[in-house]
């Protein structure tokens, strides 16, 4: 490799070209080694030899100057600097934001391309002006830094998984042994990582997601997407679903939840996501869209491009923030579906709107039970008209407006609408949330699809996991013997399953007055002692086994209510009638299991899916049962390179490129657990267990929670309602039934 020349200089340079860090024991003092004569074979190389003497040194390299032969315009000299050579600018914009880290420091050296095309060092400048970096911190200067492609891969994938890129960077530090065995500083990894992704936005981002829909499209039998273009073809307005999406939307579609308040991408594009709720209780997508603005127009698009997409199958209800635009535009494309709007939204308007009001003692407590707990449209006309008149906000413009829209978020106008309980758009603000962890300002279009394909797949995972886990078992039920649970507990899945025993178990501290009975028809009184002022009527027609309640539970969530299944049990009815069994809440109601289920989205091959996940499973066990026995890992390494051998053969083409995997002197597991002394044996909760205890837990401290407001705002007006009703007592109307005393009477008396 070496000049006759440089002979003289073998030794040095073999010692020079040591590892990073490693310092000659006959020369304590890398400072005094002269590099003059040294031959290298490119710049890159002079730069990396230069750059490995600066670290044993402690000193930073800055690229300098270079000269060409006036022939050829090809390099003949290079020039290296330390890294305070020159001195800073004292103007310019930010000249004072930065540290002033340079002080004319006149070392340097100087490469010559030699005849044979080699470069030779001609001159070397060892004397600096500074101080130098001891050499366990050389690591930190910023010639010595480098992320590599690896490191920006990896933490990219991280990141897209959810993970920070500071956790990642905590990682690479673990896995390395330490923060100089990295490379790089945390600032690095984010610099790197910006500037990637900039690199990557080069203009073409919109014609390569197009292009990921087309080959979907072309790949999937049931893929839809759909785009929209400005006067200058820039991308204004896109939306796509999937064949799952579809089915799912033929499912689980008479609730659909739209939010627009994610904004997370480099175009500063609206995304609105459709969500609904599956028989799980869990999250699921119908599709995906994303605007340029919030005008009327661009709503209408939306909706019309997803309504084709489900062939012009409209849901049932509607749940929307407080846009009157939105609100607009599903007036013009969803006529005969209700629109809701998200109570969250509402609370959170009147912190800047009544912001008086809601601090006047007990306003809260009507407000809230107005907003979420009103059963009847009687009921709320009577606490409104009590809070407008305790409070005196007749005049006030936001109260006169929220009233005005009050079918459209108040439940007890919605009863007749099937909602699955749902009074806010938090399913929606969950997909933004879950995809905003994993993406930033600088994102494009496609590291946007990237992660909601993610997301997506992580839904689908859990609701497989649901899927069999409610055909592998059954919940314990809180009573034996009881044959209604017995038969929910065989049609419902694990999470309406609690839902109905819930409203079973509160039934079983009701009383029932049976007030009137004709042919077969029986009409209850059904209330609470103690809790219900008001009482629900129940009317059952035991020979058709048809009833209904007052408070309208079953239109709502399609479960029967407590108060019917009470009177359900007192008739001795084992079975829930199978005109009550919704099917979207039943365990079947997937009839068919489909191959692309489990596949990747963007295969279409659903066969071809399954053998390549069985094939990697059976790859995974053989490495898995090899990995403790040297022999066991040749032989796999051997299986391994003749299947490569074999497949570049009849596929053509190159595989993989063929990577040198260390081997290992011995793996160390874990010490067996051992149980502490005094622990008494037994069985720990398992993960399902504990999910669904906590998923209890939050229910009953809601439930705690509603019970409290409602006995707080009729303890208010519970004195003026036994004035009214005398010895009586008050009934919601229902079926056409009578009312021993109407809300507008209340008021009447109430003014009076």
């Amino acid at each position: 490799m070496y000049d006759s020349i440089a002979q003289q200089h073998v030794a040095e340079t073999e010692h020079i070209t040591d590892p990073v860090g490693v310092v000659d024991t006959e020369d304590a003092n890398p400072a005094n080694q002269d590099l003059v004569g040294m031959l290298v074979c490119s710049v890159d190389e002079a730069y990396d030899m230069y750059n490995d003497y600066a670290f044993r040194v402690g000193f930073s390299v800055r690229r300098g100057k270079q000269r060409y032969t006036s022939a050829t315009k090809t390099i003949k000299t290079k020039m290296l600097h330390c890294s305070k050579d020159g001195f800073k600018r004292s103007t310019g914009k930010g000249c004072y934001s930065k540290i002033d880290g340079r002080t004319g420091c006149g070392a340097y050296v100087q490469f010559d391309l030699h005849e044979n095309g080699m470069w030779i060092v001609s001159k070397h400048e060892k004397l600096h002006n500074h101080e130098l970096v001891p050499p366990s911190k050389s690591c930190l200067l910023r010639s010595h830094r480098m992320v590599s492609r690896n490191h920006i891969s990896y933490l990219t994938d991280l990141k897209s998984s959810g993970v920070s890129v500071a956790d990642g960077v905590r990682f690479l530090k673990t896995q390395s042994g330490g923060s100089p065995l990295v490379g790089f500083i945390s600032t690095d990894a984010y610099n790197s990582l910006c500037t990637d992704a900039l690199n990557r936005l080069d203009g073409t981002d919109s014609n390569t997601l197009i292009e990921i829909f087309k080959r979907r499209q072309s790949s999937e039998r049931d893929f839809y997407f759909d785009f929209e273009v400005d006067l200058e073809s820039r991308l204004c307005s896109f939306f796509w679903r999937d064949g799952r999406m579809r089915r799912d939307y033929d499912l689980f579609g008479d609730l659909l939840v739209h939010d627009t308040t994610y904004r997370t991408n480099k175009y500063d594009m609206i995304c609105g996501p459709f969500v609904g709720m599956n028989h799980h209780c869990m999250n699921v997508m119908f599709g995906c869209g994303f605007l340029m603005n919030e005008k009327t127009e661009s709503f209408v698009w939306l909706f019309k491009t997803f309504l084709r997409s489900m062939d012009y199958k409209s849901p049932q209800s509607i749940m929307t923030d407080q846009c009157a635009v939105m609100a607009a535009a599903i007036v013009q494309v969803f006529p005969s579906s209700r629109h809701r709007l998200c109570i969250w939204h509402i609370g959170e308007n009147s912190k800047k709107h009544i912001k008086g009001l809601r601090n006047q003692k007990y306003f809260l407590d009507i407000f809230n039970c107005l907003l979420k707990y009103t059963d009847t449209e009687a009921e709320f006309e009577f606490y409104w008209t009590r809070m407008v008149t305790t409070y005196k906000c007749h005049n006030n413009h936001w109260i006169e407006k929220l009233y005005g829209c009050r079918e459209k978020w108040c439940p007890a106008f919605n009863k007749d609408y099937f909602s699955g309980g749902i009074l806010s758009s938090q399913r929606s603000e969950t997909t933004n949330h879950s995809i905003s962890r994993r993406l930033s300002k600088t994102s494009g279009l496609c590291d946007f699809y990237n992660s909601f394909v993610g997301v997506i797949s992580e839904w689908r995972s859990r609701d497989n996991g649901e899927d069999v886990l409610c055909s592998q078992g059954v919940p314990t039920m809180v009573m034996d013997n009881v044959k209604i649970l017995l038969h929910a507990r065989e049609i419902y899945t694990i999470e309406i399953y609690y839902l109905f025993e819930e409203q079973f178990l509160n039934g079983g501290s009701c009383y029932q007055e049976c007030v009137m009975l004709e042919d077969g028809v029986y009409k209850y009184h059904v209330w609470r002692p103690d809790v219900d002022i008001i009482r629900h009527e129940v009317i059952f027609n035991s020979r058709q086994m048809d009833i209904g309640c007052s408070c309208k539970l079953f239109t709502e969530l399609r479960i029967l209510c407590c108060h019917c299944l009470r009177i359900l049990n007192v008739h001795c009815v084992s079975e829930v009638p199978e005109k009550y069994i919704l099917k979207r809440w039943t365990k079947k109601v997937v009839e068919v299991d489909n191959f692309d289920i489990m596949s990747r989205v963007d295969s279409g091959n659903g066969a071809s899916s399954i053998w390549l996940l069985e094939i990697i499973r059976k790859f995974q066990r053989l490495a898995v049962y090899s990995q403790e026995n040297i022999e066991g890992r040749k032989i796999c390494e051997e299986a391994i390179a003749d299947a490569k051998r074999r497949l570049e053969a009849e596929c053509g083409g190159s595989l993989f490129e063929e990577c040198d995997i260390g081997s290992l002197s011995g793996v160390i597991k874990d010490p067996s657990t051992r149980r502490t002394k005094g622990l008494r044996n037994r069985r720990v909760s398992s993960v399902i267990s504990k999910k669904y205890n906590k998923a209890r837990g939050r229910k009953h401290l809601a439930n705690m929670v509603a019970s409290k407001i409602k006995s707080a705002v009729q303890s208010q007006v519970e004195d003026v309602i036994l004035n009214i009703a005398g010895d009586g007592y008050l009934v919601h109307p229902s079926f056409g039934g009578s009312i021993f005393c109407h809300v507008s009477t209340m008021s009447s008396m109430e003014d009076n």
